[in-house]
């Protein structure tokens, strides 16, 4: 009888194998998703911060560009004291074939309080 379950751990583990890839690029992605999120963030607060000084909002803009990924848009809106920044992308799977699989639109949003000249 052990002749006959002599392939059966091959087979059980060829049937999982797919499983763990496909939960491989769950995290992956999630990971990517969060990383660029961080990115957005950073980005759309800095640029804040240099507008709210009093830095041009074309510096602040190009400066939230540079750290944000890449094909981020940047919005920026002054008034009432504050200042506005909206960076935002769409992120990708940082994989060269899979990278249109799991595209989401991430955007972060700071606000800042206008110091006096």
């Amino acid at each position: 009888m052990a002749r006959r379950e002599r392939g059966m751990v091959t087979a059980e583990l060829m049937t999982i194998a797919p499983l763990g890839v496909a939960f491989a690029f769950l995290l992956l992605w999630v990971v990517s998703l969060g990383l660029t999120q961080v990115r957005l963030a950073d980005a759309s607060r800095e640029a804040a911060r240099m507008v709210a000084r009093g830095d041009s909002t074309e510096a602040a803009t190009a400066m939230a560009r540079r750290h944000a990924p890449g094909r981020a848009t940047v919005h920026v809106r002054t008034g009432r004291g504050t200042v506005t920044v909206t960076v935002g992308t769409r992120s990708r799977l940082p994989i060269p074939f899979f990278s249109g699989i799991g595209s989401r639109a991430l955007e972060s949003t700071s606000v800042a309080a206008a110091e006096e000249p």
